[in-house]
């Protein structure tokens, strides 16, 4: 369910202006995640105990499709993110009524729900697609609660570059997080490996806040200009676009 709504976004949705919706709830539980105060109750005394989960703002879906009904001349679409929006059971119906107002819809997703994000391509509910790379497989743990959902990653992975090469919907971008204390120059290779041939790749500077679910493995400091630009040239050899967000 939505738990957070951004009326008007100039960076969620590459290119339009967007309002974003909060799915809440997680099966992720990624050290640098700055939305978590959404994960899932029990999370944040665990990993993060000067940050306290306060209650949280439950949005009914006509809520927010009545106010983009509104604003249709002034917005082109919607993000949807969270949390992970791909295990809330209402996405597909919120994003056919978002859809039927003429508008776009991007989803933020860490992948882990291949069968949910091929059903929403088959059913044009989704324009854009922003999957999250946590880290090459090898890593994958450090992010993760079940090991399954590595090979459902995986799977998400495949869907979307083959639904680019057929020449269709949607469009799409991976990215990941990047910092030196996270990732190594060993692993940006392997995910430029392993994303050889993909469309687009973007590089997310990480930074710090006190939001941040575990600051002792992440640090309090921001990715070095240098670690990114070093980062684009490596996996420049696989991937065609590389954009950096600082």
């Amino acid at each position: 369910m939505i738990c957070g709504f951004m009326p008007v976004s100039l960076a969620d949705y590459p290119g339009l202006v967007a309002a974003t919706a909060f799915v809440y709830g997680c099966n992720f539980r990624c050290p640098y995640c700055h939305n978590s105060g959404i994960l899932g109750a029990g999370v944040l005394s665990r990993k993060n105990p000067d940050f306290a989960e306060g209650p949280v703002r439950f949005y009914r879906n006509e809520e927010i499709t009545g106010y983009l009904s509104s604003r249709k001349k002034l917005i082109d679409g919607l993000c949807i993110t969270g949390g992970e929006p791909t295990l809330w059971k209402g996405l597909k119906a919120f994003a056919a009524d978002v859809k039927a107002l003429g508008l776009r819809v991007k989803l933020d997703t860490n992948g882990s729900r291949p069968d949910v994000l091929e059903e929403m391509i088959e059913n044009r509910l989704v324009d854009y697609v922003a999957m999250d790379i946590k880290a090459p497989i090898p890593k994958y743990g450090q992010f993760i609660m079940d090991e399954g959902d590595i090979e459902n990653v995986k799977r998400s992975v495949k869907i979307l570059m083959d639904h680019s090469a057929s020449g269709g919907n949607p469009d799409y971008e991976f990215r990941t997080t990047v910092h030196e204390r996270i990732l190594g120059m060993d692993d940006i290779e392997l995910m430029g490996r392993w994303l050889s041939g993909a469309k687009r790749y973007v590089l997310q500077a990480y930074r710090y806040s006190p939001e941040v679910l575990d600051a002792d493995f992440c640090g309090t400091k921001p990715c070095s200009p240098e670690f990114l630009e070093q980062s684009k040239a490596l996996v420049s050899r696989y991937v065609a676009e590389i954009l950096i967000r600082s």
